[in-house]
């Protein structure tokens, strides 16, 4: 009996540990992210990392709009925006700093929309 006890508490353990492993609660986001060009995608793109719970990211250039599919266990749509604003671009849920806004590329300075006050 102990050794039947000693492999199927093992086994059990084990079932257990992988149907709970890897399981994400995916969610897919559009977000209104301002830029202008190539450059621009790469860097928008760039910022959101598999790392931080990012499974795919595509922004779209004509529409201005970034698709992002994200395990929503490990990350927000909020601190999705605000990687992006890190690296100099505003969008619907966060604002670059002017100091980012600036550093970038002169051919990805785009139109900043108006704050709201």
């Amino acid at each position: 009996m102990k050794k039947l006890i000693a492999i199927v508490i093992p086994v059990i353990l084990l079932f257990v540990t992988a149907t709970g492993y890897g399981q994400t609660n995916k969610k897919t986001e559009t977000i209104k992210v301002y830029g202008n060009c190539d450059m621009c995608k790469a860097t928008i793109e760039g910022s959101l990392k598999k790392k931080d719970g990012v499974i795919s990211k595509k922004w779209d250039q004509k529409s201005l709009m970034l698709t992002v599919t994200y395990d929503a266990t490990k990350i927000t749509v909020k601190q999705i925006a605000q990687k992006v604003a890190d690296v100099g671009y505003d969008n619907e849920h966060a604002t670059a700093t002017d100091a980012k806004y600036n550093g970038l590329h002169k051919c990805c300075k785009y139109e900043r929309p108006k704050k709201e006050k």
